[in-house]
């Protein structure tokens, strides 16, 4: 019977020490780097048509902009027709870390600097129907005891057409299928 240690499988282990109530911090940001890294995937050639491939290029980000430290990019895919899948993450719970456990907004026009917004549609998380529908489908649970009927829980806002600002609440996930002015291509600068 072989050890690990014959198999040749290695592991990393990391070890931290913060002060009382600023682990999240590290763990949290940096777990999401080791975790859930962000892939780039790439398509398959058809047959010989290989030497007719250009080689990709893509600027997200405006230079000057960068994502809040307590926000991730956890979908960037494009889709059939085009448009934009997005996905972004809140990774703090409320009261986790005393500057990131706070709503924070995200600006659409420096994720795509080169790009003309068109269109935000806000989709449920799975992004298979529009949030709007799916709330009006929610069902609406009482539970004895309760003084309300229904529990309000804190959400980011809609998205203004013009400012084009996304607000995330702590360990909200938001869905949104952009549309752009143009077909949505990583060859275009």
């Amino acid at each position: 019977m072989s050890s690990l240690k014959d198999s040749g499988i290695q592991g990393k282990y990391y070890l931290r020490i913060d002060p009382l109530g600023e682990g999240a911090k590290w763990r949290r940001s940096f777990g999401q780097e080791i975790y859930s890294p962000f892939l780039l995937a790439f398509t398959e050639q058809d047959g010989d048509k290989y030497t007719n491939f250009q080689v990709p290029t893509f600027s997200g980000m405006a230079p000057s902009y960068s994502l809040p430290d307590n926000i991730a990019m956890i979908t960037l895919q494009e889709l059939e027709d085009g448009k934009v899948l997005l996905r972004l993450a809140h990774l703090y719970e409320i009261g986790e870390d005393k500057d990131l456990s706070v709503m924070t907004n995200v600006e659409l026009k420096n994720l795509f600097p080169d790009k003309k917004i068109n269109k935000v549609t806000e989709m449920s998380l799975s992004a298979n129907q529009e949030r709007e529908e799916m709330e009006k489908k929610r069902l609406v649970w009482k539970v004895e005891g309760s003084n309300n009927d229904e529990t309000n829980v804190l959400r980011g806002g809609p998205v203004d057409p013009t400012k084009l600002v996304v607000e995330l609440t702590p360990m909200e996930i938001r869905t949104f299928i952009i549309e752009f002015s143009y077909k949505w291509s990583t060859t275009a600068r």
